[in-house]
Formats: structure tokens, sequence, C-alpha cells
């Protein structure tokens, strides 16, 4: 597959060609994205470490949009500050972990294994057949657990938040831990075989951008 990748040597590129970080990310949302790529293979792929693209009104306006009675222990917006708030103290790029929610729990419709109580939102622990995996006892610490799930893949350094999420030793103990750069690298890892994963999130998070 071929990928253009959102480096941070890229970004310094940016900068330089077009006179600042700010007003080259300004630009990101306008990028000549392929509607196609996951038949087409190619593929503008985000870094799952870095600043927010979308804002937090666009995302709870895309949710509410699909779903207007989704099925969560808390508010849409607060839902989405949570985001904002706990994927910011990681560095974790917090619009996209949100559409990695969507993804995961079909617009908070879920109807898989995972049920709206346990306030997982990334399928932590699920492996089909009934099993539900990881409760979490209120949606702040739910995204704590995502957001720190993201982190073990993205990088090795250690959460700034005491570790909530129950599969982060595990993920430590395999080749995998810090190896996954962008959310296409997230395939055949975070889902298996999951082929497409990340490209189905960066669709969500187009649409978000978009407001489609």
């Amino acid at each position: 597959m071929r990928r253009v990748y959102v480096r941070k040597i890229g970004i310094l590129v940016i900068f330089l060609c077009l006179g600042g970080l700010s007003s080259a990310l300004a630009k990101v949302p306008d990028a000549p994205i392929n509607k196609k790529y996951l038949k087409s293979g190619v593929v503008f792929d985000f870094t799952i470490m870095g600043s927010p693209i979308a804002t937090k009104e666009q995302c709870v306006k895309y949710l509410l949009k699909r779903n207007p009675l989704p099925l969560i222990t808390t508010t849409p917006k607060q839902l989405v500050d949570y985001y904002y708030l706990e994927a910011g103290l990681e560095g974790i790029r917090p619009d996209l972990a949100f559409a990695q929610a969507l993804h995961e729990t079909g617009n908070f419709r879920y109807g898989g294994d995972v049920i709206p109580l346990q306030n997982n939102y990334c399928g932590l622990g699920t492996t089909g057949n009934g099993v539900k995996g990881a409760w979490f006892p209120s949606a702040e610490i739910g995204v704590r657990a995502q957001i720190q799930h993201l982190l073990a893949y993205s990088t090795k350094r250690a959460p700034v938040m005491s570790i909530v999420d129950p599969r982060y030793t595990l993920v430590k103990s395999t080749d995998k831990f810090g190896k996954s750069f962008t959310w296409t690298d997230l395939n055949g890892k975070w889902a298996v075989p999951g082929k497409t994963y990340g490209q189905m999130i960066l669709q969500i998070h187009e649409k978000i951008l978009t407001e489609k």
C-alpha cells in the first residue's frame, strides 16, 4: 500500500515552505484526499500522535448527525471534551481517537459484544463469541484507557496518568510496543486481520472535517 505520511520532518518542511505551522495545519482539511482510498490503496495518513485537526464542535456535530441519541453515559459534548483533555495530556490526536471510537461503536449504537454501560469505546479486551471485554467506572476513564492503549502502540514513553488500560502491559511485552507511527500502522495490530482498520478511521475523520 502506498501511503502519504504526515511525519515530524514533513511538518517541518511545511513550516519552512509556508511560513508557519499553524497556517500549514489550517490547509490540511482542504488537502486532496482520495475518497476511494479504501479500494485504491492511496491513503492520506496522519500520525497517531500530534495536535487535533478537527474542532470539538465538528466532532459533536458529526456524531449527532448520525445518531441523535448516542448510547453513552454522559453528554456528547462532555464525551468529546474528555477526548480532547485525555488525548491532549498524552500527545495523541483527540479528533482521530474520537473517530476510532465512532468506528468501534457504530456511532455509539453498539450492537456487538460491548454494551454502553461498559464505557469501553474501542473494544478493549473483546475477542468475540460474547466476550464483553473491559469495564470502566466512567466515560472519562474509558476514554483514558483508549488513549493509553493508543500510546502503547505509538510510543515507548510511559503514560502521564496512572495506567487504567488493562491491556497496556500486554502490548508493552510484545514487539508491537511503540512501533505504530500512523493510523494505518495499526492494521493487523489493533484489529485482526484489520487490513483496512486505519483507513476506516481516517475515512470517518475526513467526514468530520468536511462535515458530511
